[in-house]
């Protein structure tokens, strides 16, 4: 039986990004928890961009034919230096499912919370770097990508974090730069703002 509300699925890239949208999921009203299914991530190769995507409509497509179908299905990913991204951004364009994304990693959205930060970075090494000095300066220990709840310690900052990623988009289409040529890049804002309103 589909429950109250938007029937929602979120698929990760990986644990970072699965710890996050299980936070922001905690962070609703209980009754807008239940119908958000967040996937645990494979430990294994199968989450690039373009298997996301096809793992996507698979389970849209599942679920439709259960008679129980998701309103929304997000996939939550970074650019991570994938070989494919621009098959996946030519795939994704042409279907309903939403995403969640951050060039070149995650970290850099972290770093925005604490710093207007619109460098563009060539590795995720270099984000790495400048967000555990940003990090050490702020909460006083180093950065940890897997035992750190980050949405919970970074919630304080979320409105800067959301003005900055929207300035920062909102001039990169100025720009007429794509999203997948745009460094730094993000819309885990709307990821946010949507289960925010929901």
């Amino acid at each position: 039986m589909k429950t109250v509300g938007k029937y929602i699925l979120v698929i990760p890239e990986g644990w970072c990004e699965y710890n996050y949208a299980q936070a922001l999921r905690a962070s609703l009203a209980k009754d807008k928890q239940r119908s958000i299914n967040v996937e645990m991530p494979k430990p294994n190769s199968e989450n690039s961009p373009v298997q996301l995507l096809e793992k996507a409509l698979v389970l849209l497509k599942k679920s439709k034919r259960e008679k129980n179908p998701y309103d929304d299905i997000w996939i939550f990913l970074d650019n991570d230096g994938h070989p494919n991204l621009s098959e996946f951004f030519q795939k994704w364009r042409k279907t309903t499912i939403k995403i969640s994304y951050s060039s070149l990693c995650i970290e850099h959205w972290f770093m925005i919370h604490m710093d207007d930060n619109r460098r563009s970075y060539q590795n995720a090494n270099q984000v790495y770097q400048a967000l555990n000095s940003l990090w050490q300066k702020r909460f006083n220990q180093p950065y940890d990508k897997r035992r750190i709840k980050h949405f919970n310690i970074l919630r304080d900052f979320l409105p800067l974090a959301i003005e900055r990623a929207n300035s920062i988009r909102q001039q990169a289409e100025f720009d007429k730069i794509p999203l997948e040529k745009s460094n730094p890049a993000f819309t885990v804002q709307d990821f946010i703002s949507y289960f925010q309103n929901l």
